[in-house]
């Protein structure tokens, strides 16, 4: 590698007709190698930009922070951008050293936002989209690094879906249909239904846009219960309806809903019916040897 750069160097200083002498060019192609390692040897490193948290509630504040290496050089500044857009620059050699640049939805929070840190506050759906920090260091070299991060702004669901059924009591044979809708969000969030704990095989999540970006989540079932369906412990018919919006949000809600029909008894009511025939066909008789008793006690 060091050869290719001399001979590289050395050629290009004879086409500038720098310098006819080979002494002379071979001298200063050493120069331009030192001073290329030299200076890659305290050359600013391990930039890196972390978000938190990575993904920011609407109306939230956000944390950005910029990690760097400089390798015993001073720092001449570290600016912020929105894509292409500055919107903050830090530099400690100008008076004030931090300054920040008119950007729609951005409000940083001057008193916690120095060289290494940037604090945005009530972000909006507009900052969603990439961040990066711009390192450079102090001259001749000027050596700039970027590190560049996606920010992902939500607002998620207030509450846990919500599950509307045709009927309040089922038996096995009946058809359920069901409805689960989950409150506006942004991202939208995915449905899945479950009974007695096995997922059902239905339709897509479909997906209304709404208001102010956000969008409302709707899944319909349509199942033929069988047996397996209900809990044979306790009776019921478990129905869950799941809404999950990637790591970023998990909320079921769950119906137990009970059988159509009560079981009735019929043993026991039927000894309880017969019992009572056989008590009033035997009246006249206990009627007569009361009489007969109450007579004798008389004599």
């Amino acid at each position: 590698m060091t050869k290719i750069i001399f001979k590289l160097t050395c050629e290009k200083l004879k086409k500038l007709n720098f310098m006819e002498d080979k002494f002379v060019c071979r001298f200063l192609a050493f120069c331009i190698i030192v001073l290329f390692f030299v200076s890659d040897c305290y050359s600013l490193k391990n930039v890196t930009l972390l978000i938190s948290p990575p993904a920011v509630q609407r109306g939230k504040n956000v944390s950005l922070f910029c990690q760097y290496d400089l390798e015993g050089e001073q720092l001449y500044a570290v600016k912020w951008y929105r894509g292409q857009f500055e919107f903050y620059r830090f530099n400690p050699s100008e008076t004030p050293s931090r300054k920040i640049f008119i950007f729609p939805g951005i409000k940083v929070d001057l008193s916690q936002s120095n060289g290494t840190q940037v604090v945005l506050c009530d972000v909006g759906f507009n900052l969603s989209g990439n961040l990066s920090c711009e390192v450079t260091t102090e001259g001749p070299g000027f050596v700039t690094a970027v590190a560049v991060k996606h920010m992902m702004v939500v607002d998620l669901p207030k509450n846990g879906p919500s599950i509307n059924t045709n009927k309040d009591r089922y038996d096995p044979g009946d058809k359920l249909i069901a409805n689960c809708s989950s409150f506006p969000s942004k991202p939208y969030a995915n449905l899945s239904f479950y009974v007695n704990n096995v997922p059902v095989d239905e339709e897509e999540t479909e997906v209304r846009q709404g208001p102010e970006s956000l969008s409302w989540s709707f899944l319909s079932v349509n199942l033929t219960l069988l047996p397996s369906h209900f809990d044979d412990q306790q009776g019921l018919l478990p129905l869950k309806c799941t809404a999950i919006i990637s790591t970023l949000y998990h909320n079921t809600t769950e119906l137990r809903l009970s059988y159509r029909k009560e079981p009735i008894p019929e043993r026991v009511t039927s000894r309880s019916i017969a019992s009572f025939s056989q008590y009033r066909t035997m009246l006249p008789f206990l009627s007569i040897l009361t009489f007969v008793f109450d007579i004798r006690r008389c004599y």
